[in-house]
């Protein structure tokens, strides 16, 4: 394991990717798999006849692409790593964050995605889905019962639809879209009445999910999402009437 990089050669241009263009073929190829720990810096710039600067920033770009990751301590090292969907969501969260995407755009992304994973959940979805779904709706019963209003365990029905469609991706983006609006509804004039409408959605889709109602549930959400902006149209005449009053 010591000397698996030594039949390459590296050409000077461009080193880094050039490092990171070999340990990947390594992995394709089965020499490495994962959890494999990598040959330190010095030996991998050794074998590669390279600097340690240029393996360091080639293991640096690798770690944030998922491809390895790092490990401190006694037992420390870089070790091998499939890449994780989950960074597809973290890549929404970052770009709604610092911009990039808008909260119409999420909302309008929304609208598009959500009645197309419905009507797949329908003809996917298992017993362990819909206990899970109940579930869901019992709790957020309790919460509206001591009028508490708690918007994270509302989307996470929707979370939970992506989960019965039975596809990392579709749960990814979903769960990246539940904590971007978690701070978009903070703007929201969020109160019971309107957590009572969101609620009785929800029993809605389950009943669809249920009892298989295809086209009831694709026109059901729909009808969600114009609820839904309504709500963003009061957020955002009040996001305004703030910054003017500062």
């Amino acid at each position: 394991m010591e000397n698996i990089f030594e039949k390459y050669t590296i050409k000077k241009d461009r080193i880094s990717d050039k490092i990171i263009a070999v340990i990947e073929q390594t992995v394709l190829d089965g020499s490495l798999k994962q959890g494999d720990k990598l040959p330190t810096e010095e030996k991998i710039a050794a074998q590669f006849k390279v600097s340690k600067v240029a393996v360091r920033e080639a293991l640096r770009e690798m770690e944030v692409r998922g491809l390895i990751r790092k490990a401190r301590g006694m037992y420390g090292g870089n070790f091998v790593s499939a890449p994780d969907v989950k960074k597809v969501g973290d890549s929404m969260v970052s770009c709604f964050q610092f911009g990039t995407l808008t909260e119409s755009e999420i909302i309008d992304f929304r609208q598009t995605l959500e009645p197309v994973l419905i009507k797949k959940a329908i003809f996917l979805r298992t017993k362990e889905d819909l206990a899970a779904m109940q579930a869901n709706i019992d709790d957020c019963e309790k919460e509206y019962a001591l009028c508490r209003i708690n918007m994270k365990k509302h989307i996470q029905f929707h979370i939970l639809i992506a989960k019965a469609c039975h596809n990392k991706l579709f749960v990814a983006v979903m769960e990246a879209i539940a904590e971007i609006f978690e701070e978009i509804t903070k703007n929201w004039q969020v109160d019971k009445d309107s957590m009572r409408m969101d609620l009785d959605f929800n029993y809605k889709f389950y009943d669809c999910i249920l009892h298989r109602r295809e086209d009831e549930a694709e026109k059901l959400m729909k009808e969600h999402f114009e609820l839904t902006k309504v709500f963003q149209g009061e957020g955002l005449e009040r996001s305004r009437e703030k910054s003017e009053m500062k």
